[in-house]
C-alpha cells in the first residue's frame, strides 16, 4: 500500500507509536481482537502509562519507541530503552482479552430493606446529665499576645487563637451532644 493510501480506515493488526492529538501526548499501542465465538473484531487498547511523555514531544529530539511482545503474552513498551508501559496483552487491555468470568447482573436490584450503613446512633446511648451543650468546644486564648510587627492594613485585625475550653476537660463534654456509633446490627454491606 501507498502512503498516499493510508487512512485512519486503514485496515490494522496492531497499531503502535506516538501520538500528539492536541495538548494530549499518547504513545498507543492497539490491536485487533477477533472474537472466537462470534468472529468480530474489537480494538484493545493498553492502559495508559505511569510515566509522563511530554517530554519526548517536546525536546525535539529523536526517540527509538519499541514495542516487544512476547510469546508468555507479555509486553513491553519502551522510549530509548527505558521500558514506560508494561503488562499481559491477555488481562492489562482495555477491554480486557479474556472476558470476566463473572459480571454484574444488569437485572439484579438491591432489596428494599437493604441497609448499607456500616455503623449507625447507638439507641441505648444516653447524654450524660453534666454534658454542657451551652459551652463551646473551643475558647479565645486569653494568654496570646499579638505578634509585634503586625500591620492591620496588610494582615488584617489580629484574632487570638482558639484553645480547648478548660471547662471541658472536667466535665464529659461541650457543644452539641450527639450518641455514639455502634455496629449496626442490620448491616449487610454494598
Amino acid at each position: 500500500m501507498r502512503l498516499s493510501q493510508f487512512t485512519d480506515k486503514t485496515p490494522y493488526t496492531i497499531m503502535f507509536g506516538p501520538d500528539k492529538c492536541g495538548n494530549d501526548n499518547k504513545l498507543h499501542f492497539i490491536f485487533q481482537h477477533k472474537n472466537p465465538k462470534n468472529e468480530s473484531f474489537e480494538e484493545k487498547h493498553t492502559k495508559k502509562p505511569s510515566t509522563k511523555l511530554d517530554e519526548y514531544f517536546s525536546d525535539k529530539k529523536p526517540h527509538l519507541y519499541r514495542l516487544q511482545v512476547y510469546p508468555d503474552n507479555t509486553f513491553e513498551v519502551s522510549v530509548d530503552y527505558k521500558i514506560i508501559n508494561k503488562g499481559s496483552v491477555l488481562e492489562d487491555m482495555v477491554p480486557p482479552v479474556n472476558p470476566l468470568s463473572e459480571i454484574d447482573d444488569p437485572e439484579d436490584r438491591m432489596p428494599s430493606d437493604w441497609d448499607e450503613r456500616e455503623k449507625i446512633p447507638d439507641p441505648a446511648a444516653v447524654k450524660p446529665e453534666d454534658w454542657d451543650e451551652d459551652a463551646p468546644e473551643q475558647v479565645i486564648d486569653e494568654n496570646a499576645v499579638k505578634p509585634s510587627g503586625w500591620d492591620e492594613e496588610m494582615d488584617g485585625i489580629w484574632e487570638a487563637p482558639l484553645i480547648e475550653n478548660p471547662a471541658c476537660e472536667s466535665a464529659p463534654g461541650c457543644g452539641k451532644w450527639t450518641p455514639p456509633m455502634m455496629p449496626n446490627p442490620e448491616f449487610k454491606g454494598k
